[in-house]
């Protein structure tokens, strides 16, 4: 469990009531990795959303003959591994620690189960899931453009 406290500072929880802050908190965890660990690797079956207290993570994706290229950095209060919600819940980009880092962990099986059970969870936190995928592809788009000299 976190602190509801915590969470209500998080701009990707901002619409949520207090009720529903306290609901998560129940099931969210926070959680500490050392630098250069991965959180989640790209194909591997969605465990957790996840969002930055203290570090950075990279989002990285696979590119052919074993490449990657980083297509984002989270910091403070943002949120990644959003696959978690989004069927089929299979991890879109990889995500490493760039330094020590702090992160709150919130479970995928439970937090469906929130989202089924409030619609406006639901909602709310789809909203926000929307926003980081269309941010995402943006960026990626970016690198894609800079790897291919159209910049």
């Amino acid at each position: 469990m976190i602190s509801p406290e915590i969470l209500k500072e998080l701009d990707c929880l901002k619409p949520l009531n207090e009720e529903q802050i306290r609901k998560i908190s129940e099931i969210a965890e926070e959680k500490t990795f050392d630098r250069e660990t991965f959180v989640q690797r790209e194909n591997d079956k969605a465990r957790a959303m996840y969002v930055v207290v203290q570090g950075r993570v990279a989002i990285e994706i696979d590119l052919p003959k074993k490449r990657k290229v980083v297509i984002y950095i989270v910091q403070k209060g943002d949120l990644f591994g959003w696959s978690a919600v989004v069927p089929p819940h299979i991890i879109t980009a990889g995500s490493f620690c760039m330094e020590n880092t702090t992160l709150i962990e919130i479970p995928r099986e439970p937090l469906l189960a929130l989202m089924e059970e409030d619609p406006s969870i639901k909602a709310s936190i789809m909203e926000t899931v929307s926003q980081v995928v269309a941010l995402r592809l943006k960026d990626t788009r970016l690198q894609l453009s800079y790897l291919l000299g159209w910049d």
